[in-house]
């Protein structure tokens, strides 16, 4: 009697053989895809918050020696090129759309967003003469030149391009003497004088002698998307200074830039007198020798 040949028969019995029962044990069950996607899940939720703070961590280093740099690089182009060199800094509103012109630094919070840039004089020359009374008026009348509106601030040339950079802020408060001996064992202690010169903190009520708007050429008061109302200068020499309407021609022993950062317009409480506490730096130059120097706690 000669038997039929059945593939299904064939197929159930070779899943009773050694080689079917291995093949069976390696595929997964539904539930144990389902705790493997759980498990991913539950990682992703503890590990991306720790990404997103080392790369806030990294973007604040970065904005700091990137800072450092334009300054370094500022004093080098008016030593090099004979002439005056004016850094510009201005702290506006992140939550504005970066398009947007002019960007906003009126209001309580102007936060989040630094931009820097950097022009030189074309003919090597100031532009503007210290007085002891209404000092910059000069410039401004040479920068507007309401008889060529299309010359608005035509002596000056850009040095490289704009700079911002997000998540940055000005601490609004002077860290005050921190000197080495006083406090021995802190990064953040180092050398002031009596009333080390701040762009952060004391910079309000400061009325700049030598103000300028970007995009280069545009007017002082209208039209520009950034206005740069903090301002370090370096003369021909490397000297550095920052004029305002009251301080005539002084040098300062020492200026500084003092930066922390932000997320987005949320601004972490001020440091107080505890510089060793919190996330900040501070850059601090020297005005007749040039050396920049980052402080951070």
């Amino acid at each position: 009697m000669v038997q039929s040949f059945n593939p299904l028969t064939l197929q159930r019995r070779s899943t009773f053989t050694l080689p079917g029962q291995r093949q069976c044990a390696s595929a997964f069950t539904l539930l144990e895809l389902l705790i493997v996607i759980g498990i991913i899940a539950l990682l992703m939720i503890l590990i991306v918050p720790g990404f997103t703070t080392i790369k806030g961590a990294g973007d604040f280093t970065n904005a700091v020696y990137g800072i450092q740099g334009t300054l370094e690089s500022a004093r080098t182009y008016a030593k090099a090129s004979h002439t005056y060199v004016f850094v510009g800094f201005a702290e506006v509103d992140s939550s504005v759309d970066r398009s947007v012109s002019p960007q906003v630094t009126t209001g309580p919070t102007p936060y989040g967003r630094v931009a820097v840039t950097v022009v030189a004089s074309k003919d090597g020359t100031r532009h503007f003469q210290y007085a002891t009374s209404n000092q910059g008026s000069d410039w401004q009348s040479n920068y507007e030149d309401s008889s060529k509106p299309e010359y608005h601030g035509r002596h000056l040339v850009a040095v490289g391009k704009l700079q911002v950079f997000e998540n940055l802020d000005f601490i609004r408060w002077n860290f005050g003497s921190w000197t080495p001996a006083a406090h021995p064992n802190s990064k953040m202690a180092r050398y002031q004088s009596t009333v080390p010169y701040t762009l952060s903190g004391d910079w309000s009520g400061l009325t700049p002698a030598t103000p300028f708007s970007w995009p280069l050429g545009s007017p002082l008061n209208s039209g520009y998307q950034y206005r740069f109302d903090r301002v370090i200068y370096f003369d021909p020499t490397g000297i550095a200074r920052a004029a305002t309407s009251t301080n005539a021609d002084a040098i300062a022993q020492v200026m500084e830039i003092d930066l922390q950062p932000t997320h987005g317009t949320l601004v972490p409480p001020d440091p107080s007198n505890h510089q060793d506490v919190g996330n900040q730096a501070v850059i601090q130059l020297g005005s007749t020798d040039g050396a920049v120097r980052v402080y951070r706690p």
